[in-house]
């Protein structure tokens, strides 16, 4: 999603936020991990976003929480459930985060893109329903639905449920069985 960096960026210098939480590429270019952000030279140079921004930011608003200031926040649909609960369990205060809520489509997973037979993998770029796969081979395209994590597979609802700013158009339930895997399994 275009604009995630740009808003980081922006509620730094707003003064609206004293650090980001957000993702940064880590050893490799489809390991994107937590990140905090207290300069935009550190937003510039490392913050990420991308179809492998799974990592799920509201567990690390507790140690932020701590800290002075407000902490703006990214958070997925998902990711913003999560807060609440840190919310009802008093884990984490309301008003030392500023969220910004991210509309989401799903996360991928290296594994599976690779389960699907391809290797030697250099770049992966979002295409609507698919995703256009580089590898030292050449180039291919995979159904975005193959390559999701287990959680975004069997994702409840696109709905953000919390936020102070919202990227992206509200979602809302989706209708499946959340319990698919479970009869599978059984």
């Amino acid at each position: 999603m275009q604009g995630v960096k740009e808003k980081a960026l922006e509620l730094l210098a707003s003064g609206k936020a004293q650090r980001v939480l957000g993702w940064k590429t880590g050893e490799f270019f489809y390991d994107l991990t937590p990140g905090v952000f207290e300069s935009a030279e550190e937003v510039e140079r490392e913050f990420e976003y991308g179809v492998f921004a799974g990592a799920n930011l509201s567990k690390y608003c507790i140690v932020e929480g701590k800290k002075d200031g407000v902490t703006a926040v990214f958070l997925k649909p998902c990711d913003t459930y999560s807060f609440v609960q840190l919310l009802k369990e008093y884990k984490v205060k309301r008003e030392k985060f500023y969220i910004v809520g991210v509309q989401c489509d799903g996360m991928c997973d290296m594994e599976k893109i690779k389960e699907a037979g391809l290797a030697g993998v250099t770049a992966v770029e979002e295409d609507g329903e698919n995703l256009k796969v580089s590898t030292i081979y050449g180039n291919e395209t995979i159904a975005k639905d193959a390559a999701l994590l287990g959680k975004c597979a069997s994702c409840k609802s696109k709905k953000i449920v919390t936020c102070d700013e919202m990227l992206g158009e509200q979602g809302e339930e989706i209708p499946s069985d959340r319990f698919d895997e479970v009869a599978r399994l059984e």
